[in-house]
């Protein structure tokens, strides 16, 4: 029996800020949109409390067993001063949506997200344009 399985998302966060259950939610939110019975596209969602690096809160796929971590999503330190100019950096938390698309752009880019994905014309505000035209 293998120990990991694969692909492996880990969700890495500061513990000493508290972000345990930000942590949670985002793994709920992966395990239910990629854990189809039939695909099972993500088998392990992975919680790592971190405690030596503070305010860290990242999200790194390993796609097989021969491939390295690969970081997707860091939320950026405003009080540093150092360059964070990787695409993997974002301003604050992603919202639900942002992190299943950039999981499934990663590791099944030809898989479509349901609705996530058909309401891609997004007003300024953040709302879709269709959601704002049955209303």
């Amino acid at each position: 029996m293998d120990a990991y399985k694969f692909p492996r998302v880990s969700i890495e966060f500061c513990a000493a800020c508290k972000w345990h259950n930000r942590a949670v939610w985002y793994l709920q939110e992966v395990m239910q949109t990629f854990s189809d019975p039939e695909k099972n596209f993500i088998p392990e969602v992975a919680l790592q409390p971190v405690y030596n690096n503070p305010g860290l809160f990242q999200v790194v796929v390993i796609k097989d067993a021969n491939s390295q971590p690969e970081i997707i999503y860091k939320r950026k330190f405003k009080k540093q001063g150092l360059a964070q100019e990787e695409s993997y950096y974002f301003d604050g938390f992603p919202d639900s949506k942002l992190l299943k698309g950039l999981l499934r752009d990663k590791l099944f880019p030809q898989e479509q997200l349901g609705h996530i994905d058909k309401y891609k014309d997004v007003l300024n505000d953040g709302s879709c344009r269709e959601c704002k035209v049955q209303e």
